[in-house]
């Protein structure tokens, strides 16, 4: 096939999806619904569990301790965890560091000038790091002996668990869910398709008859069905992105709202993988145009 023809068969695609209108743009809507939902939750698994492995390697134990606990026991109890094989570091926080900590939180200043130097109760801690996030539960397991039980008044660690425990359930729900949609979703943007193409083709019947009585050969009648399907896919995939970018702004408050203070940025990693984003939804979305126009054309044209 020299450029000349090609010209006139690619021009003959568009003509066609210009031709039905209304049809092609109901085909790419249902095939931008099925990118949106593979996208969102895609990006959304993605995102959560990045979040997820950064919190988990910033995640440590802090143990608080009793006033009446020594600074020599409490520097015990420091060297028996330094020498567990779990452990990563152990951090010794002393009152004066622990109201360093406390001035720079963001609070009421009535509730802030409760604790000053001269009148401190904040307790010395040991903030503990592991080799990793399953090991913690280790660690709390070795602080929680008797031995221990007259020094320590309390374990920090629970809060941080219960958000990692979070996380990982909206990533299985949403794992989940995503599968189950993206898997409708497909069959009805094949179906769809299919139907579409079939539709053209039964609509130009005449039409291909004519070329074929004036010797167009299969490929020159096939092309402009294929032209069609990736219009298609590229109508969709406009459309998508536009759905995606908005649907972010208005979920990320509710998602992170569910979340508690762990916030969770969607909009930038949509940003920052944008280009990749676009690449992906063009396969999927040309590809599925493709396939089914291929499938559809076979019952028609004979090769």
């Amino acid at each position: 096939m020299n450029w000349t023809t090609f010209k006139r068969v690619t021009k003959l695609g568009f003509i066609n999806f210009y031709r039905n209108g209304w049809v092609s743009l109901g085909t790419a809507l249902v095939m931008s619904l099925t990118l949106v939902i593979i996208s969102i939750f895609a990006i959304f698994n993605i995102v959560i569990n990045l979040t997820t492995h950064n919190l988990e390697n910033k995640i440590n134990v802090s143990v608080y301790f009793y006033d009446s606990t020594t600074d020599e026991q409490i520097l015990s109890v420091k060297h028996q965890l330094q020498n567990q094989p779990n452990v990563s570091s152990v951090k010794y926080v002393s009152k004066e560091e622990a109201f360093g900590i406390w001035s720079a939180k963001n609070m009421d200043e009535r509730i802030k000038n409760l604790v000053t130097l001269e009148n401190n109760p904040l307790p010395r801690s040991l903030e503990i790091k592991a080799n990793s996030p399953e090991q913690l539960d280790n660690i709390v397991k070795f602080l929680e002996k008797d031995q221990y039980k007259d020094y320590v008044r309390k374990i920090d660690y629970q809060e941080n668990k219960d958000i990692i425990k979070k996380l990982d359930n909206v990533i299985k729900f949403s794992e989940k869910l995503g599968i189950i949609l993206s898997f409708i979703f497909i069959i009805i943007s094949v179906l769809v398709v299919l139907n579409t193409i079939r539709l053209a083709i039964v609509t130009r019947k005449d039409e291909i008859e004519i070329m074929r009585l004036v010797g167009a050969n299969n490929i020159f009648i096939r092309i402009p069905f294929f032209i069609e399907g990736i219009l298609y896919g590229i109508f969709a995939s406009v459309i998508s992105l536009v759905i995606i970018l908005i649907g972010f702004k208005l979920l990320t408050p509710f998602v992170n709202n569910y979340l508690g203070d762990l916030n969770v940025d969607f909009g930038n990693f949509f940003k920052n993988n944008l280009f990749v984003i676009i690449i992906l939804q063009l396969l999927i979305s040309i590809s599925i145009s493709v396939i089914c126009t291929f499938i559809s054309i076979q019952k028609y044209l004979k090769k």
